[in-house]
């Protein structure tokens, strides 16, 4: 147990009324550690789930993050999908070493190479239907962007450069296309998903949950699929969403939408989380090639219907 600190691992029991028997990192974790903590309690033993926020920078920028998603973790147990109850947390650090939050474990796992792909991109879509269908959300934070429109951009790691530049002064230009906000995860994608038995058993990490366009959630779960599969990927997702949600109004304008925030000067580079749970054959220059490729799909459709 010697990741955890002797003031978390006090206060963890303290909330358990319990003892920790042992604690094993989880993986996918890029910005907070996650823990996976067996606990003995008076009617037995249990395991529950850690989170520590260890990224100052990220503090630095939200300081009350790990309240958030007390919060969003509270929203979300009203949904019809799976996801861990909040047990406890702290989220100033007062108690524990860093903003900490306490967490029932969920059953399944990441699947990132299934055997029926069909199937896991349904199960995928389907999921995110539910999560949208939420009536009545009661949390007040909204949807921002990651970037700003109005930035220069170079892209010089592109071999269509001129593209992005164009892609951005489309932003800057348009308004977001109306449509009824409503509870997004905003961060969902398939390493924030588990399954069991081919089928979806939980969603994880609502960290940056809130209140939003759903069309959001769609385009950042594509660009991750074009990313760590390729274009086709993302174009079933898109297309088995419809199927479960026929009256989508879905837009090339939210595929750009999801690259400008993940967009970066520097080369996009290979999540950690994908090759945790093995996807190992990704490599940087694929990711350049499938964002060009991402982006040049986007803004041909956008020109093929003005």
């Amino acid at each position: 147990m010697e990741q955890l600190s002797q003031q978390t691992r006090m206060w963890v029991e303290f909330q358990l009324d319990g003892v920790i028997l042992s604690a094993t990192p989880l993986k996918g974790g890029m910005s907070s550690q996650m823990t996976l903590l067996e606990i003995e309690l008076r009617s037995g033993k249990t395991d529950v789930v850690l989170r520590e926020y260890t990224d100052t920078e990220w503090l630095g920028l939200e300081p009350d993050i790990a309240f958030q998603e007390a919060k969003n973790l509270n929203q979300a147990e009203q949904l019809s999908v799976t996801t861990p109850v909040l047990i406890a947390f702290d989220h100033k650090g007062e108690s524990t070493t860093y903003p900490s939050l306490l967490m029932s474990k969920v059953e399944g796992e990441v699947v990132l190479k299934p055997l029926n792909v069909q199937k896991w991109t349904e199960q995928l879509a389907l999921s995110l239907v539910k999560i949208h269908q939420f009536e009545g959300p009661t949390i007040t934070h909204q949807y921002f962007r990651y970037f700003n429109p109005d930035q220069s951009v170079t892209a010089e790691w592109s071999s269509r450069p001129e593209k992005w530049k164009r892609a951005f002064t489309y932003l800057s230009q348009r308004p977001h296309p109306a449509d009824e906000n409503t509870f997004i995860h905003r961060d969902y994608h398939p390493t924030n998903v588990l399954f069991n038995n081919e089928e979806v058993s939980a969603v994880v990490d609502w960290t940056n949950a809130c209140i939003g366009p759903k069309q959001i959630d769609i385009a950042h779960c594509r660009w991750n699929l074009a990313m760590m599969y390729g274009q086709k990927s993302a174009d079933l997702f898109l297309e088995a969403y419809k199927k479960a949600s026929p009256v989508l109004d879905y837009t090339p304008y939210w595929d750009l939408e999801a690259l400008g925030n993940v967009f970066s000067e520097d080369a996009p580079e290979v999540y950690g989380g994908w090759s945790a749970f093995g996807l190992k054959e990704l490599t940087e220059e694929s990711m350049i090639q499938r964002m060009d490729d991402f982006l040049s799909q986007a803004l041909k459709q956008i020109e093929t219907t003005q």
